[in-house]
């Protein structure tokens, strides 16, 4: 027998079944903080973002619909969770001077080589929402059309903000002479 897809699972929690949040859990913790972590630009933020999103799947169970995919809602609440933070952070800069130190770690527990610091210091550099769109399409692997719908707009126009994104991070990376 197969093993419920994630939005059987969903179905289940919002109709009382509390054990499927514990495979759901299990199932998209890791992605969910890796994507925070990416957004927020700290992994120590990005563990306490996702248990964050996580609690607020819980407690907000009953309004899965069902009608858009279970990451394309998760990714959603992940990404409301990580603005709502970078907002906070925004009047202190506290997440800002800790993404090198935090991804540099968390993607290269040896140290990371020029190539990869530069790519770091050109992802710091990016706008919001250029980091964003890259973490979503890149990072995370999501085709346009479910990125489109965590921003809140059409594929086309979220393949349009990749290729802007993109772009900004390649003139950075150029601009900026290698560690």
């Amino acid at each position: 027998m197969a093993a419920p897809s994630d939005e059987q699972l969903m179905l289940a929690l919002r109709d009382g079944e509390l054990s499927a949040f514990d495979a759901l859990f299990r199932r998209h913790y890791e992605t969910v903080r890796s994507m925070c972590a990416r957004m927020v630009a700290s992994g120590d933020t990005g563990d306490d973002l996702a248990q964050e999103t996580f609690l607020r799947i819980l407690r907000h169970r009953g309004t899965f619909r069902g009608d858009a995919r279970f990451t394309t809602w998760v990714y959603r609440i992940a990404r409301n969770v990580c603005l709502e933070a970078l907002a906070r952070a925004s009047r202190d800069d506290r997440l800002v001077a800790a993404w090198g130190a935090e991804v540099s770690n968390e993607t290269s527990p040896s140290g990371a080589d020029d190539d990869l610091q530069q790519l770091e210091a050109a992802m710091r550099a990016l706008s919001q929402e250029h980091r964003e769109v890259l973490v979503l399409c890149r990072y995370q692997g999501l085709p346009f059309t479910e990125v489109g719908e965590i921003l809140g707009c059409s594929a086309g126009a979220a393949r349009v903000r990749a290729h802007r994104a993109l772009a900004a991070l390649r003139a950075h990376m150029q601009s900026c002479p290698p560690n």
